[in-house]
């Protein structure tokens, strides 16, 4: 009997030693340097990050740049013109904006300019032709507080550029508009039209005039035809002046002074010789 317990604790720890041995070669299998982590292992290296999520959140320098150069420009120009761009290469772009550049602007207009600059001769290009990253320039818009600023958003589609004026001279910018489009239509007339490659496109889309009020493309014709603001002001000054010269006019013969006139020009008819009054009565 005490030989027969005897073997039997001797199986059983035999048989405990062999699990054991199993049990333990079958953890560090799982555990060896697989690539992978183990479900019930805890991992103490952090999560991985990934290049793409390095990226970071916001503007760039170069967007802030761009982003604060469209604010200036809309703020401080009192027109802002976009065109729709297609097809133009850097040849053609550098003369579109040399022939913008040679226009000059009216005497009037420039005195204008001059005393916003505080009386400082202006040494500056007049207007400016500006490539414009629509994706940019939509927060711009929205960000404006002018409601006519505001509504560039929905053009802002596909390649624009952007003509800034900062004085409002409708003779000036009809000059500039036609000037630009010389070099485009005579590209246009050169193209083959057998070749695969498109005709440039270069048209004016919509303007804000003053910050105030949207231009669209139909009513520009007639915009380039108005007199400059300092005619207008003449023209203005002329039509309330006139009823006031009129009225002091009468009030100058009410005065007598044409009265005066008239008698001293019949006194002398009177005293030629051979006029008597009763011929003085009856004239």
């Amino acid at each position: 009997m005490a030989f027969s317990i005897a073997r039997f604790m001797r199986q059983g720890a035999q048989a405990v030693r062999t699990y054991a041995s199993v049990a333990s070669a079958h953890t560090s299998s799982s555990l060896a340097p697989t690539g992978k982590t183990p479900h019930n292992v805890l991992n103490t290296k952090g999560p991985k990050r990934f290049a793409y999520q390095d990226k970071r959140k916001g503007f760039s320098e170069r967007k802030t740049f761009l982003f604060k150069k469209y604010e200036r420009l809309l703020r401080e120009n009192e027109l802002v013109l976009l065109f729709k761009m297609e097809n133009l290469d850097v040849k053609l772009l550098n003369n579109v904006r040399r022939q913008a550049s040679l226009v000059k602007i009216p005497s009037e207009d420039l005195a204008r300019l001059e005393e916003k600059n505080n009386g400082v001769p202006w040494n500056f290009p007049t207007c400016s032709l500006t490539m414009i990253r629509t994706g940019l320039m939509r927060p711009v818009c929205r960000k404006d507080t002018a409601q006519p600023v505001q509504a560039l958003e929905p053009h802002l589609r596909g390649q624009l550029a952007m003509l800034t004026c900062p004085v409002l001279s409708p003779e000036y910018i009809g000059k500039v508009l036609r000037a630009m489009e010389r070099p485009v239509a005579a590209a246009v007339d050169a193209h083959d039209p057998k070749s695969a490659k498109k005709a440039p496109l270069f048209k004016p889309i919509v303007a804000v005039a003053e910050r105030s009020r949207l231009v669209d493309t139909n009513a520009l014709p007639a915009f380039t035809k108005l007199p400059n603001l300092p005619t207008l002001r003449a023209q203005l000054v002329g039509l309330l002046s006139a009823p006031g010269q009129k009225i002091a006019g009468l009030l100058s013969q009410a005065g007598g002074g044409e009265l005066a006139a008239t008698l001293e020009a019949r006194r002398r008819d009177m005293e030629k010789p051979g006029t008597s009054a009763e011929s003085a009565s009856e004239a």
